[in-house]
């Protein structure tokens, strides 16, 4: 599945394939514009009892890690799932909950609006397709060995049928 990537006061939060965001990249939104400190880092607010509880609940609803925590490499940090990645803002700043949130609802939203137009292109193509393919169908009972070599046939039995004279008078207009 592919989960949206969100960008927070101009700093894009990445997401894993899991659709957990990096709350290092939200931190760093959010000291950007000077809604947290330095010691308002992910793992302060991963400490709190409360939190934990919260995660554990949500990670056992989701039947999977709603908080993954990687030390070292090209993906360091702490990833969560959006309700953590929410809560962590809110746990930075009233107002800066809010932005995220509204943040999250848009790239959803946008989303769903592009799905709605690619399912709509989608359906398009495909009746689209099928004329040309009924047109095809159509040529190709009419081309070599189909309906004109039928047709052409039936004219020349008729015309060999026809007086000679009168052919003759027909293919002298026809010239």
């Amino acid at each position: 599945m592919q989960y949206p990537t969100v960008v927070v006061n101009g700093v894009p939060v990445r997401v894993d394939n899991e659709g957990r965001y990096n709350l290092n990249d939200l931190h760093a939104a959010a000291v950007a514009n000077g809604e947290a400190t330095e010691s308002q880092r992910p793992g302060v607010f991963l400490k709190s009892k409360q939190v934990k509880r919260f995660v554990k609940a949500l990670s056992d609803a989701t039947k999977s890690a709603s908080v993954n925590v990687i030390k070292g490499g090209l993906q360091q940090g702490t990833w969560a799932l959006e309700l953590v990645v929410i809560r962590y803002a809110a746990w930075l700043k009233p107002e800066f909950e809010i932005r995220v949130y509204n943040t999250f609802r848009d790239a959803i939203l946008n989303g769903v609006s592009s799905m709605t137009r690619l399912n709509r292109l989608d359906l398009l193509i495909a009746n689209e397709s099928k004329e040309v393919s009924n047109c095809a169908k159509t040529m190709n009972k009419w081309g070599v060995g189909g309906r004109k070599q039928l047709l052409n046939g039936a004219r020349e039995r008729i015309i060999d049928q026809m007086d000679p004279d009168m052919v003759a008078i027909m293919q002298g207009d026809a010239s």
